[in-house]
Formats: C-alpha cells, structure tokens, sequence
C-alpha cells in the first residue's frame, strides 16, 4: 500500500487544522467589516453587533486552539 494509515490520518489533520485557520481569518475579517460598517451606519444597535462580531472571533480563536490540542 503506498499510504498508511497513519499518513492518511496526518494529512486529514494538517487539512482540518488548516480548514480551522482560514475560518479565523474570515472572522476576523468579519470583525474588520463590523468596525467599519458601525462607523458608517447609525441604527442604534453598534454595541450589539460589534459584540457579537468579537465573540464569533474569539469563538472562532478557541475552536481553532482546541482543534490544535486534541489534533
């Protein structure tokens, strides 16, 4: 067999890790977009989205930290 188990199992890890990685750059391009969204529209609920656009960052961030330690 020209791959083992093993390997196979490497590079699926090596894809998820990296899957996981563009994941955060795209929340934290959502946390760049919120910023400037918020400075150009006033609708009176800034606070809120800016929130919750740092929390699926830092939701992202632990995902991507746990994924590191159990892979």
């Amino acid at each position: 067999m020209i791959f083992e188990s093993a390997s196979i199992w490497l590079l699926v890890k090596v894809f998820y890790l990296v899957a996981f990685s563009v994941y955060v750059v795209f929340a934290a391009v959502t946390v760049k977009q919120t910023y400037l969204m918020t400075q150009t529209l006033e609708i009176g609920l800034e606070s809120l989205v800016r929130t919750l656009s740092w929390a699926h960052f830092i939701f992202a961030l632990a995902v991507l930290v746990l994924a590191f330690i159990l892979l």
